[in-house]
C-alpha cells in the first residue's frame, strides 16, 4: 500500500484497535486465472503483543469462514497469499472547508479515511470443529455488546451441524501489517480545526465519525 510518511500508523494499539471495531473487510485472493476475488467477510484476528521495546514480531492469525457455494474458495490453495482490507467510512473534504489556503484559489477537494492492510497466507479448512470454533468465535465477538448476548449453544445442534457443513473456513498467518490514515495531516492545524468543525456540521454520520476522529488523534 502506498503510505506517504505522515499518513503511517505504527501505533499496534491503534491498529488492532481499529480492526476490531472494524469487524468485518475484504478478503481478497488471486484464482489460478491470475483473476482477483474478493468477499466481504466477518473475521477474528488475534494479534500478537508487541514487546517491551514496541516492537511487533508476531503478527498473529485471522479466521473466517464463507459458504461453500461461494467459488472463491475452491480457487485457494494452501499456503495462497490473501490480502484483508479493512476500512472505516471515508469522507469528502470539501475546498471551503479550508480557511486558509482557499483564498489562494489552490486548493481543491479530497478523500479522508482510515485503512489497515493484513496479508498473510492461507490454510484452508474444512473439518466440521475448526469451522465450529470460527463461528463460535465470531458470534461471541459480535455478542459482546448487547445486554443479553444469544449464546451458539442454546440453538438447535442439528440445525447448527446442518448449517456448517454448507461452510468452508480459513486461517490467514499474517506476515505484514500496514495502517494508513490519510486525515489532512499534510495541512496546518488550523486547516485541520477547520476541517474537523465543517465535519462535525454535516448531517452524514460518517463525517461526524471522522470529525471525532481527528479530534481523538490530534487533539483538535
Amino acid at each position: 500500500m502506498y503510505i506517504p510518511p505522515k499518513y503511517e500508523i505504527r501505533d499496534w494499539n491503534e491498529i488492532t484497535s481499529f480492526v476490531a471495531k472494524a469487524r468485518a473487510g475484504e478478503f481478497v485472493t488471486v484464482s489460478r486465472d491470475g483473476l482477483p476475488e474478493s468477499s466481504t467477510l466477518p473475521f477474528t484476528w488475534y494479534p500478537g503483543a508487541a514487546d517491551s521495546e514496541g516492537v511487533v514480531r508476531d503478527y498473529g492469525r485471522v479466521t473466517t469462514h464463507m459458504a461453500r457455494t461461494n467459488n472463491q474458495w475452491r480457487e485457494i490453495e494452501d499456503g495462497a497469499p490473501a490480502l484483508i482490507i479493512v476500512h472505516a467510512p471515508g469522507v469528502y473534504i470539501s475546498p471551503n472547508a479550508y480557511p486558509e489556503t482557499v483564498g489562494t484559489g489552490k486548493v481543491v477537494g479530497t478523500w479522508d479515511y482510515q485503512v489497515v492492510h493484513l496479508r498473510g497466507t492461507v490454510e484452508v479448512l474444512h473439518d466440521a470443529d475448526s469451522i465450529r470454533g470460527i463461528v463460535s468465535d465470531l458470534q461471541r465477538d459480535h455478542e459482546a455488546h448487547r445486554e443479553v448476548p444469544w449464546d451458539m449453544a442454546t440453538a438447535d445442534q442439528d440445525f447448527m451441524k446442518e448449517l456448517i457443513s454448507h461452510v468452508v473456513g480459513f486461517t490467514v498467518n499474517i506476515t505484514s501489517v500496514e495502517a494508513k490514515y490519510k486525515m489532512d495531516q499534510k495541512n496546518t492545524i488550523g486547516d485541520r480545526q477547520a476541517i474537523m468543525n465543517d465535519l462535525a456540521k454535516s448531517s452524514h454520520p460518517s463525517d461526524q465519525r471522522m470529525a471525532a476522529e481527528m479530534k481523538r488523534l490530534f487533539d483538535l
